[in-house]
């Protein structure tokens, strides 16, 4: 674990060794009272996995308690530990070791997220809907989402761009068919069935990321019937090439400064009303970004 994300983590205690006190009480609570996570952004685990867990606590035992909250009438929800939770049932076991801890609805997602983001258990769909969620349920800014899980705003902001793709191309992605990678470069294509067409074409001829931003920008300049500039043929003078990457951090998106004559003019994409809205929100703050 980073330092960094261990500060994160710090305030909202969510990992299982900050959750767990050293004196912290454990009851043994019947499985049948608790519920799984609400705000588990993990909806495909691996039954392999699960079985191989199972066999482990068969023969040792449950390491590591659970944690849950209460919900009122004697029953819980899990905080973390559900894969645990998961193979106790496949044994059939009445009672879990657990520790009860009171935590909001935001703490929940974000423990929940936090924990499986360390741990590389959620797919780019999976990890992209957690980050959505936070922002329309919670009311985050993709900066406070970006502060909470150790990323950059511009990364949170492309995941939940990959929200925008049809969802036979999420499916794919989901199984690990198609990396994100992959996929994100038929954001640039208009029409659905282009974009089904062509993650069908990455598949069926095992092309990269970059093979895949390639083959778009060539449909781009059959569409226009004029060759799109690649970054290799930006002419632009090192100190705009930077502003423009500057640019690109800030709004979490792709930026292009065009010179003309003595002036010029800068170019920001946008992928939909919302993510327009984002942009505006950034530009109409009261302390503007430094270039």
């Amino acid at each position: 674990m980073s330092k960094r994300l261990g500060r994160g983590l710090s305030a909202l205690i969510p990992m299982d060794t900050d959750l767990l006190g050293k004196d912290e009480p454990v009851a043994e609570i019947d499985l049948t009272l608790i519920k799984t996570n609400t705000f588990q952004p993990r909806r495909i685990f691996d039954e392999d996995k699960l079985a191989e867990l199972a066999d482990s606590i068969k023969e040792h035992g449950v390491v590591q308690p659970v944690v849950v909250r209460p919900l009122g009438s004697g029953k819980y929800e899990l905080v973390v530990g559900e894969r645990r939770f998961r193979a106790c049932q496949r044994l059939q076991m009445e009672k879990i070791p657990a520790v009860v801890k009171e935590l909001s609805n935001q703490q929940m997602m974000e423990i929940a997220l936090i924990e499986n983001i360390q741990r590389q258990d959620l797919n780019p769909v999976e990890e992209a809907t957690a980050y959505k969620r936070l922002m329309e349920e919670f009311k985050l800014t993709q900066e406070q989402v970006a502060q909470r899980v150790a990323k950059s705003r511009p990364v949170v902001a492309n995941m939940v761009r990959l929200l925008n793709l049809p969802p036979v191309i999420l499916e794919k992605v989901s199984l690990g068919i198609l990396t994100a990678g992959q996929v994100r470069p038929l954001l640039t294509l208009e029409k659905e069935e282009e974009q089904i067409k062509l993650a069908q074409k990455i598949i069926d001829q095992n092309l990269t990321a970059r093979d895949a931003e390639a083959l778009t920008r060539k449909m781009a300049e059959e569409k226009t019937g004029k060759k799109q500039k690649t970054d290799k043929e930006d002419k632009l003078p090192p100190v705009l090439q930077d502003i423009e990457s500057r640019l690109r951090s800030i709004c979490g998106t792709k930026v292009r400064i065009r010179q003309m004559g003595g002036g010029g003019r800068i170019e920001i994409d946008y992928y939909n009303d919302d993510d327009l809205d984002r942009i505006i929100t950034i530009f109409e703050k009261e302390e503007e970004p430094e270039l």
